[in-house]
């Protein structure tokens, strides 16, 4: 007979005391009295012994009808039986667990520890460089790619970034999840999940996080080099467009990278969530705000002011200085569906003056939809918002 659990948890130890446990393929932060009661679950087969292993774990004395109504609301609020719940609108698994970590294992030496931050700090000068300081760069930073080969080509770099994932997390805990493809907001991505990588160093969270973004500047590189001794113009500027992807996803206002990158370094979970409850907890009782000495209440609270600042700074940039650019953009985007549709691939090409004017309409619709859900929508459980899926 299984213990009441139906799964047997797995603890890691965090630095601000409480624990990471890992049930059935899902993750949560808990604290020592959860902990307590999750492990006199999972060695019992019944309520009566469970009692019986708190009491003695706590030295104290619980009734069974006690133990057993506080055990069964905490499972409740862990919602154990429900797989489906995620930030992603939709998710399937492409690559299985066992097939990623097989693959992921060829790109494993990237990521010895002093391997990977020499590597990564060369990559990130050098793509500083690329688009900064580079004579192929206009002035203006624009120039024009065609959009199916780049699509293709980024294609290829997006399937290793997701490796690049799974090889630090496969290597640094020996578990990992699938590779799969979903929608996020309105636009698809593809998505790894790593979220054994809790169990990891903070150390080895960072390089995990950062591991996707890591292969990708590989290939800026790699096809500038080729670019620039082939004389194909075309390998140089989707070089530069990688680096504003990356850059993109370094940003730690959506759940990309840089999110669960400020996550992980802060030992914080759930920060759009948290920083917004603070900024709002500001502005309703901005006096008796400031009388917390807890440092983690503060940077919720700067992040989340930051964030808004971010956010409005390039609103109002884009709008002041780039309206044009917004105002032309549903017919730009339209254009290009138009010459997708009738076969003339191969003279659609895209701006890169776009990409702040895409970011812009994400942000607008990113907030809206917030801001919705929050009017009509229903809260997410911890549980979803644990999940380390990285797009």
């Amino acid at each position: 007979m299984m213990n009441l659990l139906g799964a047997q948890p797995v603890f890691t130890k965090t630095k601000n005391g409480n624990y990471v446990m890992e049930i059935d393929n899902s993750f949560f932060d808990i604290d020592e009295e959860v902990k307590t009661v999750m492990l006199a679950l999972a060695r019992a087969k019944n309520y009566s012994q469970a009692t019986d292993l708190y009491n003695e774990y706590t030295q104290e004395v619980h009734s069974e009808e006690d133990f057993t109504y506080y055990s069964t609301e905490l499972l409740k609020k862990f919602d154990l039986n429900n797989k489906k719940k995620s930030f992603l609108l939709f998710e399937k698994i492409l690559i299985p667990e066992k097939t990623a970590g097989t693959i992921s294992q060829l790109i494993s030496f990237l990521f010895y520890p002093p391997l990977f931050w020499i590597a990564f700090s060369s990559l990130t000068i050098f793509s500083v460089y690329n688009i900064f300081f580079d004579a192929s760069t206009n002035n203006n930073g624009n120039f024009s790619v065609s959009i199916i080969y780049t699509f293709a080509l980024y294609f290829v770099t997006i399937l290793f970034h997701e490796f690049g994932h799974v090889a630090a997390c496969r290597r640094f805990t020996d578990k990992n999840g699938g590779i799969g493809f979903g929608i996020y907001i309105l636009y698809p991505v593809f998505y790894s999940n790593i979220s054994a990588v809790w169990h990891a160093t903070k150390q080895q969270k960072v390089i995990a996080n950062l591991a996707g973004i890591y292969m990708q500047l590989w290939f800026v590189l790699v096809f500038y080099i080729a670019g620039t001794y082939t004389g194909n113009d075309f390998f140089v500027a989707f070089s530069k467009v990688l680096v504003y992807m990356c850059f993109i996803q370094i940003l730690p206002f959506i759940r990309s990278d840089g999110y669960w990158l400020l996550s992980d370094l802060t030992g914080v979970a759930n920060l759009l969530d948290k920083s917004g409850k603070k900024v709002n907890d500001f502005l309703k009782h901005p006096f008796s705000f400031f009388n917390s000495k807890n440092y983690i209440h503060y940077f919720l609270f700067l992040y989340g002011v930051f964030n808004l600042f971010f956010v409005i700074s390039f609103s109002y940039y884009e709008i002041r200085y780039n309206y044009a650019a917004i105002l032309d953009y549903p017919f730009y985007v339209w254009g290009l569906i138009r010459q997708f549709i009738v076969g003339d691939w191969h003279k659609i090409e895209f701006d890169v003056k776009y990409f702040s004017v895409t970011l812009f309409y994400y942000i607008i619709y990113s907030y809206g939809k917030q801001i919705f859900q929050k009017i009509f929508g229903k809260p997410e459980t911890e549980k979803a918002k644990f999940q380390d899926l990285h797009p």
